[in-house]
């Protein structure tokens, strides 16, 4: 008896085992577009941007602490659900232990990086993906911001509220004032605390408060 799978199938006639994967594809052009803008119209870094971009998006996020998402858990929840619909007893151990899985998982930790220790790792991530080529890699490097912006393209914005707005410029804010702190000779306690100081006053401001 065949086995059902669901499957997804795009306008153009393509089929996705997942949703997710037939969303990435359909976003494809508008990423290309967006790269073209970025790139001068150069067809070929632009096309190696968006064929690369797992690599260039881990790199930057190297020496990052990744913390496990409401999105990621929902997915982790549902491929549980699928091991368990298999009904496989080579699957038993997992599913018998279902909630202590979904309870445990954490993405592995991450060595903590010095600015200059990811700026040298970023560089070799995306040069050894592109054959050695280190002015690609720089051009990637002080590109950084419109190349992840352009990744995010035809992705559909969600609208943030006043309050969560104020509190991440208050936090950034915050930083701000406990680097300055820090490279104007203070201790990281004393530094912590202004830089704690400027971000509750930046939200109270913000929030009327």
């Amino acid at each position: 008896m065949s086995e059902l799978k669901q499957v997804f199938e795009t306008p153009d006639g393509k089929v996705f085992d997942s949703k997710a994967e037939a969303l990435d594809h359909l976003r494809r052009p508008k990423i290309l577009d967006a790269m073209h803008r970025i790139t001068d119209g150069n067809v070929q870094l632009s096309e190696w941007l968006v064929d690369n971009q797992d690599t260039v998006t881990s790199a930057f996020g190297m020496g990052t602490i990744r913390r496990v998402s409401k999105s990621e858990r929902n997915r982790l929840i549902k491929a549980l659900d699928a091991i368990e619909a298999a009904g496989d007893p080579k699957f038993a151990f997992v599913v018998d232990n279902k909630d202590a899985v979904l309870e445990s998982f954490r993405w592995p930790k991450v060595k903590r990086m010095t600015d200059g220790e990811k700026a040298v790792a970023v560089k070799n991530t995306i040069k050894a993906a592109s054959d050695g080529n280190a002015d690609l890699a720089d051009w990637v490097i002080k590109n950084e911001e419109r190349v992840l912006e352009a990744y995010d393209a035809g992705k559909e914005k969600r609208s943030v509220s006043p309050k969560a707005q104020a509190s991440l410029a208050a936090y950034r804010a915050g930083k701000a004032a406990e680097k300055e702190a820090l490279e104007s000779g203070k201790s990281k306690e004393e530094a912590a605390k202004i830089g704690k100081k400027v971000a509750d006053d930046h939200k109270a401001a913000a929030l009327g408060g």
